[in-house]
């Protein structure tokens, strides 16, 4: 975000990059009261702790292992001593937390009170990222929650107007809920299991016939079962529309099962973990009351006859299956082996091995009735499967998976009912028709649990709850939802930007699924519901417009916590709903408010002005909460009265690695932001964030990188120093060699010339202005890598390069306006990124009066087409130069070995032959003229395929590559006309003529460099652009080289 500020400001915009700290929620308040029941365990220091858990402060710690030692000890290294030591051990107690992150042990106790972390940790948040670098705007900061009157009333009047306008409602739903702290637990009150969601099942009522005999002996001595009671087997599924096919009832012979009261006559069998979910969802007599009367082994249960809803069998035998998981579902499962490959396989293995798995082969039921037709798979879609993929075995999960997703997708898709009253029927529309007849009927019921384990923050295991609340209409309100999504789509055109495709499909399928959003909670911190003062907003739904509270923030306070008046001198109360509309821009009617006007209209210009915001940064994990709800209530409050302010973009980040690795501090693999700025200093830190990544792929922060960064800065500053503050410019008649050799400076880039610009001056210049293009164009994508490569590390490549050439071609050394314009460029361009280095260059290397931090980026000519040709074809024809020079040097080594009379001296004298085409060779261009005449004549482009079959088989060996080679230019974005015209730019001959004084300093012995013109292609393989090349001398026959 820092990064995409300075740039903004760089183009000449106006930029507000503000920053507030956010404590809605349970996580503080669950550490707070963690550390005050610590206390009454271990005193106020917790110096009654037993050993070994009181050492992991690190004070009393026993013998270690010797570090390993390290191959190159030059470099920085992530050993672990002292406060570092206390991060990579596995913290017990939250007193171990705090101590791991360098509170002292005497001051832990007054993180006790919850208020204490919000006036600790904001004060460190900002020391560190003004150390950072950031260019924050702090007067505009602000905490949440209560603690900050003027935050609390701008929430409540959002709360009021969502509900005013219908998107905050009242009702039974079902939420992933904490018993232990009796509230919805949602996404950021969660320890592990954020954006697990609610999973609702049928739950199929199968009643108990005729038990097993072991069963039956198990349950004769329970005496809360009367006998005339009915007891119901609760099997849970995802697929009702399948139940006419059930042949049988699957139980694990490992787990065991609880019967639990419903009634003096009715009791349902279940695990105990979906018995704990079933206890908050109005199923059991009283709430989260579990009313387990007796428990069965599933071993026990094989051979129970139960009597099956819907299945054309009726009365049904339960029989084992080994893959049963307890953390899922019921624990018993309805086999539907026409539907489930699953079912069918295992199916089969118990007919097969009756006797092995304790059955008795009557109990299994092979007799597979078709429920649900398929086009390709027919109405028996998973035997067919199994046959298919060759699975022969309960065993083959992978396999198994594979068939159980291809099964349920093609039957949901493509399916159409084959049994039933609902034959005929799709099985989109069969699916809910079926699942309502079953609830219909009494022989059913909803039941629901969470995707997957969910852990709050106070350490409960959640359940899934059916709960009174009030909630956000997400997903229900469809108008609402087509709105966000067309205003996310630019269909509004309002021109929204996703930075990249991935995200603006993120955003579309989360807003797809998501639905009915709780906005309360009972227990952490915030700002009360207003009409409910027993509820918090919880902490996601207080935080989605907090963006136009920054507009006006200083007007309101001028501390964080809102305790001091801001600018505007004015009171919390005075914050009526109707003052905060007509800042806002919702309303021109300000009502009765004791608020001065001019005051009202300095913060709606204010508003006004900064509003809508241009982008909004942040991990892409809240994708699925956090930038949803933005989007949603932007829409909600602004879409229909002032779409203008809905918001201009959203740019998601990945996570951030250490060295390759995810960050842990278990493993030591771990850095702060204040120790990592201490080790490598802030702008070395930004590079090497910056080198992480672009896109949303997690980034990669490499101490390498920062350390190398460390020393790159350190002698570039050097080196301006050296050649801005300390020139020896030449006199007219002097010349570089002369004055290095006479004056032996300690640097010769300090010798330069003035005057007239040369050759190789121009080059230099065009190539600074091509990739100062380059690097604007990337910071303007957000891609901080690519403007760091080409602003810092290409930068730097063209300099050397240009240090080389003058200083070999000419003898002449380098321009001072060059190495000057060369000096602010890179300041300029790296400014966004190393903002202090690039500082210190601008003012005291370059002596500019005032901060590089006000200066914009340069308007540089637009690059020359012909110089930028010439550069690429100069460092193209010296890197092959610099090979054949290898391959001759190879050539004679190995006439060497063999005592050849011929290998030659390597410092004797010799010329290079370089021959230059006047025109591409004939087969080139017939080819390419064919090219152009499919290209031009197609509007898909050059299709490689259909032109082969205009070409002779026996051409096109040579031919292909050729052709290939062009449809990449053209795809990279070159011209048509540049591509299918060929005309080099510049002048070859000419150039070659500049290069050839560097040539001879370049190649040991060269005493000529002659350059020859052929007409066309010949037996040198000469090609316009491409100069053949052959070293002559006594001692080498002319043997051609390149």
């Amino acid at each position: 975000m820092d990064f995409a500020a300075r740039v903004a400001r760089a183009q000449r915009k106006n930029t507000l990059f503000p920053l507030g700290f956010h404590a809605t929620g349970m996580p503080i308040k669950a550490c707070a009261d963690k550390l005050a029941y610590e206390m009454t365990l271990f005193g106020e220091l917790f110096s009654e702790c037993p050993a070994p858990d009181a050492n992991v402060d690190g004070q009393q710690e026993g013998p270690t292992a010797p570090p390993r030692p390290r191959e190159d000890v030059t470099r920085f290294t992530n050993v672990k001593k002292g406060k570092a030591a206390l991060k990579s051990a596995k913290a017990k107690h939250q007193f171990q937390v705090m101590l791991s992150l360098g509170i002292p042990r005497e001051q832990i106790h007054k993180f006790a009170d919850a208020g204490y972390w919000l006036q600790y940790f904001p004060q460190l948040w900002q020391q560190h990222l003004t150390e950072f670098g950031c260019g924050i705007d702090w007067r505009r900061s602000f905490i949440t929650t209560h603690v900050n009157s003027y935050y609390d009333s701008f929430v409540q009047w959002q709360m009021r107007r969502l509900r005013d306008a219908g998107k905050i409602r009242f009702g039974k739903r079902y939420t992933v809920y904490s018993p232990k702290d009796a509230q919805p637990c949602l996404d950021h009150d969660r320890a592990t299991g954020e954006g697990v969601l609610v999973q609702e099942y049928v739950a199929l009522k199968c009643k108990v016939v005729r038990w097993s005999a072991r069963a039956s002996d198990v349950l004769s001595s329970c005496d809360s079962i009367p006998s005339d009671a009915d007891v119901f087997m609760i099997a849970a599924t995802l697929r009702p529309e399948t139940m006419y096919g059930q042949t049988n009832l699957f139980v694990s012979p490992s787990l065991t099962y609880g019967i639990f009261r419903i009634s003096a006559k009715e009791f349902y069998m279940t695990t105990d973990r979906a018995a704990r979910n079933l206890a908050y969802q109005s199923v059991f007599p009283n709430w989260g009351v579990i009313p387990r009367v007796a428990g069965v082994s599933g071993s026990d249960l094989l051979g129970t006859l139960v009597r099956a809803p819907l299945s054309a069998k009726g009365d049904i035998y339960v029989i084992p299956m080994d893959s049963i998981k307890e953390s899922k579902g019921t624990g018993i499962v309805a086999s539907v082996p026409s539907d489930s490959p699953d079912d069918y396989i295992t199916t089969v293995d118990l007919s097969k091995k009756a006797t092995l798995h304790g059955v008795e082969p009557e109990w299994v039921c092979l007799d597979v009735l078709p429920i649900i037709n398929t086009p390709e798979h027919g109405n028996m879609i998973a035997p067919a499967l199994v046959e298919k993929l060759k699975i022969n075995s309960p065993n083959d999960e992978r396999r198994l998976l594979e068939a159980q997703e291809i099964a349920y997708k093609t039957g949901f898709y493509h399916g159409t009912m084959a049994y039933g009253p609902f034959a005929g029927k799709s099985v989109q529309e069969g699916k809910a028709l079926v699942r309502q007849q079953l609830l219909d009927s009494g022989d059913a019921f909803t039941y629901c649990e969470p995707e997957s384990p969910v852990t709050s923050r106070s350490g409960d295991e959640c359940v899934a709850a059916f709960l009174d609340q009030w909630f956000l209409t997400y997903g229900v309100d469809e108008e609402w939802r087509n709105d966000t999504l067309e205003h996310l789509r630019g269909e509004d055109g309002l021109g929204f930007n996703c930075f990249g495709s991935v995200t603006k499909h993120s955003l579309e399928q989360s807003l797809a699924w998501m639905t009915e959003w709780c906005v309360t909670r009972q227990y952490g911190l915030g700002t009360q519901l207003p009409w409910d003062a027993s509820q918090l907003v919880e902490g996601l739904s207080d935080s989605t417009i907090y963006m136009a509270y920054y507009t006006v923030a200083h007007f309101l306070h001028s501390d964080m916590y809102g305790k001091e008046a801001g600018t505007g001198n004015i009171r919390a109360s005075q914050m009526t709903d109707n003052v905060w509309d007509y800042v806002f821009a919702l309303s021109d009617d300000v009502g009765s408010s004791d608020i001065d006007k001019s005051t009202l209209d300095a913060m709606r210009r204010e508003f006004t002005y900064w509003y809508p915001l241009d982008v909004r940064v942040s991990g892409k994990d809240l994708v699925n909460n956090h930038f949803v709800f933005f989007l949603y209530i932007h829409q909600a409050i602004w879409g229909k009265q002032a779409p203008q302010y809905l918001p201009k973009g959203i740019r998601l980040n990945g996570h951030l690695m250490l060295n390759g690795e995810k960050m842990s501090k278990n493993t030591g693999n771990f850095l702060s932001l204040d120790s990592t700025i201490h080790k490598f200093g802030a702008d070395a830190t930004r590079i090497a964030l910056a080198d992480g990544s672009d896109g949303i792929d997690d980034a990669n922060f490499e101490e390498t990188t920062a350390n190398a960064a460390v020393l790159k800065l350190f002698e570039l500053k050097r080196w301006a120093e050296a050649v801005i503050c300390r020139p020896r410019l030449l006199g007219p008649e002097e010349t570089f060699e002369q004055v290095r050799a006479a004056e032996k400076p300690d640097d010769a880039d300090t010798i330069q010339r003035t005057g007239s610009m040369s050759f190789w001056d121009e080059l230099f210049l065009n190539e600074l202005n091509s990739l100062v293009r380059d690097t604007v164009r990337a910071y303007d994508a957000t891609h901080y890598k690519a403007a760091l490569k080409a602003g810092f590390y290409d930068l730097a490549s063209a300099r050397d390069t240009y240090r080389a050439w003058t200083a070999a071609a000419s003898s002449s050394g380098m321009h001072q306006f060059c190495v000057r314009r060369y000096v602010g460029l890179q300041a300029l361009m790296l400014a966004p990124i190393a903002p202090h280095w690039a500082d210190y260059i601008w003012r005291e290397v370059l002596g500019k009066p005032s901060t590089i931090q006000t200066a914009p980026f340069p308007s540089p000519a637009p690059p020359s087409r012909s110089l930028t040709l010439t550069w690429a074809y100069i460092k193209h024809t010296l890197s092959r130069l610099t090979a054949a020079c290898a391959a001759q040097s190879k050539r004679r080594a190995k006439s060497r070995a063999k005592n050849d009379a011929h290998a030659g001296d390597a410092t004797a004298e010799q010329t290079l032959i370089l021959r230059v085409a006047t025109a591409w060779p004939p087969w080139q261009t017939q080819y390419l003229a064919l090219a152009r005449r499919h290209f031009f004549s197609s509007d898909a482009g050059l299709d490689i395929k259909a032109l082969t079959r205009e070409i002779d088989k026996s051409e096109l060996k040579r031919a292909m590559p050729f052709l290939q080679q062009v449809k990449k230019q053209l795809k990279g974005g070159a011209e048509p006309a540049e591509v299918f015209e060929r005309q080099l730019g510049f002048d070859e001959v000419a150039v070659l003529n500049e290069m050839a004084p560097l040539m001879r300093r370049m190649v040991a012995g060269l005493k000529e460099v002659r350059i020859v013109k052929v007409a066309g292609a010949d037996e040198t393989s000469a090609e316009p652009g491409r100069p053949a090349m052959e070293f002559v001398g006594c001692e080498l026959d002319g043997k051609q080289a390149g």
